[in-house]
C-alpha cells in the first residue's frame, strides 16, 4: 500500500515526486491490437507502461514509483507515470490519456477501488493489459491481470497481533485510521478487528481518522492523550508510518505508558523503533511492488503468462520491533 496517502509534502518529498515525473519516459505510439496483451512493441523493440499513481507527491508512492521505472529500465522498457492528484476524476482522464497514448500495459495505484473501474474497462476495450499495483481494484465487469502489494487484511492482522503482544492481552486501545473508504484502510481495520476481538480483556475505545498525514497523526495523537490520562490506553495502533510523529510527541511529554503501533517502515520509523518510541510496524516495502510491477507486466508482455501470478502476487509483511530492527534497515524516507 497501497494506498492513498495524502499527506503535506515537504521538500524531500517533492524532489522525489520530480524525480519520478522528471525521469519517466515518454510514451510510444504503438497501437493496441485489442489481444489483451498491450498489442506490438514500440518500433523500437522495447514496451512503454503507463502508470497512473494516485499521488506521486506522497514519500511511499514516490519510492514505489522510482523503483517501477528503475526496474522497467533493466527490461529495456520505457515508462510513463502520471500523477492522479488524489483526485477520482484526474486519475480516470491519466487513464484516458494512457490509453490514447497507446501504452502497451497500465499499472493503477487508484485512491478509490470502485471509482477507477470505468477506466480499467476502457483499456480493457482497448486490448490493454491493465495491473493493480499497491492499491486494490474491486471486483466487477473488468479484467485485471494481476494485483500487486500486500494483503491489506493480513497486514492488519499483524498489527493487531503485535498490539495484543505489546499490552500482554489487557487494556484500552485506540485505532488511527488513513482515508475512510481506501481499500487499505478498510482491510486493515478489519484484520486488526479480527484478532483484538479474540482478547477479552483489550477493549477498542475510540477509532480517529489521521488520513495518513503527519500533521493529523500529530493533532490525534494529542487529542488521545489528552482525553486518555496515564494508566487509561495501553495502544494507540495506527494504519500508516505517520506514527512516528504522535509517538515522539508521546515520549517527549512523558506519555510511556502507551504502546504505539506503526504501519510500513520507513527511516523515520525505523529510528523511532531503535529509540523505543515506537514498539514496532509491519514492513510494506514499496521498493519491492515497484520492481515487482515492472517485472510482471513485462512477463506478461513478453508471453511468459506462467511467470505472471495471478489473480494476486502478495507481498511479504515481516514485522519489524526492537527485536529485530538492526537487520532490517528502511529502504524509503517520509
Amino acid at each position: 500500500m497501497r494506498s492513498t496517502r495524502t499527506r503535506p509534502l515537504g521538500r524531500v518529498a517533492a524532489l522525489a515526486a520530480v524525480g519520478i515525473l522528471g525521469t519517466a519516459l515518454a510514451a510510444c505510439s504503438s497501437s493496441s491490437n485489442g489481444s489483451g496483451s498491450g498489442g506490438s512493441a514500440a518500433k523500437s523493440g522495447s514496451y512503454t507502461l503507463g502508470v497512473m499513481i494516485n499521488d506521486t507527491t506522497n514519500p511511499f508512492l514516490s519510492s514505489m514509483g522510482n523503483a517501477l521505472a528503475a526496474e522497467a529500465k533493466k527490461y529495456g522498457m520505457k515508462v510513463d507515470i502520471l500523477n492522479g492528484n488524489t483526485d477520482n476524476s484526474t486519475e480516470l482522464a491519466d487513464v484516458q490519456d494512457l490509453i490514447n497514448k497507446h501504452v502497451n500495459a497500465i499499472l493503477l495505484t487508484p485512491s478509490d477501488p470502485v471509482a477507477i473501474i470505468p477506466g480499467v474497462k476502457q483499456a480493457n476495450q482497448a486490448g490493454i493489459p491493465v495491473f493493480a499495483l499497491n492499491s486494490a481494484i474491486a471486483s466487477g465487469d473488468r479484467k485485471l491481470v494481476s494485483y500487486i502489494g500486500d494483503s491489506d487484511y493480513q497486514y492488519g492482522v499483524a498489527e493487531g497481533k503485535m498490539a495484543a503482544t505489546a499490552i500482554h492481552g489487557h487494556g484500552n486501545v485506540a485505532i488511527l485510521l488513513g482515508v475512510l473508504g481506501d481499500a487499505p484502510e478498510v482491510q486493515r481495520l478489519a484484520g486488526i478487528k479480527s484478532v483484538l476481538a479474540k482478547y477479552p480483556g483489550i477493549k477498542i475505545v475510540t477509532t480517529e481518522v489521521d488520513l495518513w498525514q503527519n500533521a493529523k497523526n500529530l493533532a490525534d495523537t494529542q487529542d488521545l492523550l489528552s482525553k486518555y490520562p496515564k494508566g487509561q490506553l495501553a495502544a494507540v495502533i495506527a494504519e500508516g508510518p505517520e506514527m512516528y510523529v504522535g509517538a515522539a510527541y508521546a515520549a517527549k511529554i512523558g506519555r510511556t505508558d502507551v504502546k504505539f503501533i506503526a504501519g510500513d517502515y520507513s527511516k523515520q520509523v525505523e529510528a523511532a523503533i531503535k529509540s523505543a518510541q515506537l514498539y514496532g510496524t509491519v514492513d510494506q516495502s514499496p521498493v519491492l511492488e515497484g520492481q515487482l510491477g515492472a517485472q510482471q507486466a513485462y512477463y506478461w508482455l513478453k508471453g511468459n503468462k506462467s511467470a505472471v501470478k495471478t489473480p494476486n502476487y502478495f507481498i511479504p509483511l515481516p514485522v519489524i520491533t526492537a527485536a529485530n530492527v538492526a537487520k532490517y534497515p528502511a529502504q524509503w524516507s517520509g
